[in-house]
């Protein structure tokens, strides 16, 4: 009869309701998941080990007929609970790289930002810079019939461009020594290849006239603009032409 208990109890045991693998979410791959997945493999290492020893104490210990079946039901419980421990140890496997995967991608996005932020900040910048400053780019055109020579006419003097010319691209000429400086300028060039281009702003209108009548002399031909008083003009690669 202490036999037949002992049966019935192991068969109690190893026909008990399965437990359900832990299933990850995968919108939700923690740390905690990792460890509640140990807590699994933990609770099967016991239980296995407990099937394990009844499965050895059963086959000692009876003698009947009903053993042979009772060791084979075991030995297959044994045989589930390794797949199970199995796969949860693989599932343990797969959660951690794919969580060290994702702390990765996450370090490498954060870093990208940072590079974006620091490009926008620059760019932010460059353009600010640009809205608040006025001015003018020159770019004469290599290949015309003549060269462009540019006095800017402003306050207390003038300022001479000659873009085309490799060496003493701006002169400055105060307005004290106006004819003199501007006719060296001049004479320094051959009016058959260049011409005089008069850019004045509102503080140089008075002396616009007498430069006008200057260049003529020097036999220049010239065009004369109106440029805004803070504007700066700058001078640009030289484009094509004929």
């Amino acid at each position: 009869m202490l036999i037949l208990l002992v049966l019935l109890m192991l068969v109690d045991f190893v026909t008990a309701p399965e437990r359900r693998v832990v299933e990850p979410d995968s919108m939700n791959e923690t740390d905690d998941s990792i460890e509640i997945l140990r807590k699994e493999i933990r609770r099967l290492e016991y239980e296995l080990a407990k099937a394990r020893d009844a499965a050895r104490t059963t086959i000692i210990s009876v003698k009947d007929s009903a053993a042979p079946e009772v060791a084979a039901k075991l030995t297959a419980e044994m045989s589930e609970k390794e797949k199970e421990l199995a796969a949860l140890v693989s599932q343990v496997a797969d959660l951690q790289t794919r969580v060290a995967k994702a702390k990765d991608a996450d370090v490498r996005n954060k870093k990208k930002v940072r590079e974006m932020e620091e490009t926008r900040r620059i760019l932010e910048g460059k353009i600010a810079a640009l809205k608040n400053k006025k001015g003018v780019t020159l770019i004469p055109e290599r290949g015309t019939f003549k060269s462009p020579v540019y006095i800017i006419c402003g306050k207390g003097g003038v300022e001479i461009l000659r873009p085309l010319k490799k060496n003493a691209k701006r002169k400055w000429v105060n307005g004290d020594n106006l004819r003199d400086g501007v006719t060296e300028a001049l004479l320094d060039l051959d009016h058959t290849t260049h011409t005089v281009i008069l850019l004045v702003r509102p503080s140089g209108v008075d002396m616009m006239d007498d430069l006008s009548r200057l260049t003529k002399s020097l036999g220049f031909s010239y065009g004369r603009d109106p440029l805004e008083e803070d504007v700066e003009v700058s001078i640009g690669e030289a484009g094509g032409g004929k």
